[in-house]
């Protein structure tokens, strides 16, 4: 297969504060590339899905493959985070990686949270074929703190494409109910120093809800989306019987009525608030066939 691999400083993307950034939009890959059809005869150019665009960070030297934990410093603090590397990395391309956040975990429990969410996704990197990395919230009640987690998910999104080759084009994000909270104001939004709407290639909140943390009432949800940067692909899921199910429903409203179409898709499955391994699945199949282009 024949690819683009772009040059430059590593993380000149993810760390789009560093660097003037225009205006991103979002690729579609071919449906081979997730393991769907048949890639084409000839890679050389010739045929429609022969050349795939990539930026590859070049990382080296980090523990591979399975479940590995890692340590960032971030304002004087040593933060943890927990990361999973499917068999057979490294690959002949730089992989997919997908930035997983946890749900309110309870006091003293955040840790836990951050491998339980790794651990339930190992299975479908491994079968992607994508490295999944579970930030830990730092708030007293397991909870997420913005004014303190957002850089540290920064620096956790930079330390793993030093010590992995990454294609910052296919940076993901997922999140369930906190998390999912979280990630709809992170991927939504412009901001410097922080993962945001030039770094993700596409998103999924489980049970998350924007008017949680990333809008004030319905007035300002309809604002964030109109004002948002471009149309990143989202895919809504929530539980028949999950109480934040109404929640999700008027989110997806909400995305259809700025305009998002077949990039926002909602998913209502049997059962209540939690994490179901079909469900990863399938999120990460939708995912999948979305990259981040430069402007």
């Amino acid at each position: 297969m024949r690819t683009r691999d772009i040059a430059g400083p590593m993380l000149a993307l993810l760390l789009s504060a560093l660097v003037p950034c225009h205006a991103a939009s979002t690729g579609r890959l071919p449906e081979w590339v997730c393991g769907q059809g048949v890639p084409p005869l000839f890679v050389d150019g010739f045929e429609a899905g022969g050349v795939i665009y990539r930026e590859p960070s070049g990382g080296s030297g980090g523990v591979f493959p399975g479940a590995v934990s890692r340590t960032v410093v971030v304002g004087g603090t040593a933060r943890s985070y927990h990361l999973h590397v499917p068999p057979g990395y490294p690959f002949a391309e730089p992989v997919p990686l997908l930035l997983a956040l946890h749900g309110g975990a309870g006091p003293g429990m955040a840790n836990t949270a951050s491998q339980a969410v790794r651990d339930a996704w190992a299975a479908t990197a491994n079968a992607g074929k994508f490295i999944v990395v579970a930030p830990v919230a730092s708030g007293s009640g397991g909870g997420w703190v913005p004014g303190t987690d957002y850089a540290v998910m920064q620096a956790v999104l930079a330390d793993v494409a030093a010590h992995y080759d990454i294609d910052t084009s296919r940076v993901h994000g997922w999140g369930f109910s906190a998390g999912g909270h979280v990630l709809h104001d992170l991927a939504l939004r412009q901001r410097e120093t922080v993962p945001d709407i030039r770094d993700f290639a596409a998103y999924a909140v489980s049970a998350g809800a924007l008017l949680a943390h990333a809008c004030a009432s319905p007035a300002d949800c309809s604002t964030l989306l109109a004002q948002a940067q471009r149309r990143i692909p989202v895919n809504l899921r929530a539980g028949s019987s999950d109480p934040l199910l109404p929640h999700v429903q008027a989110d997806h409203a909400r995305f259809q009525a700025a305009g998002w179409g077949a990039d926002a898709a909602l998913t209502v499955f049997s059962g209540g608030h939690e994490i179901l391994p079909a469900q990863l699945s399938a999120t990460w199949n939708f995912l999948c066939r979305f990259q981040r282009l430069p402007g």
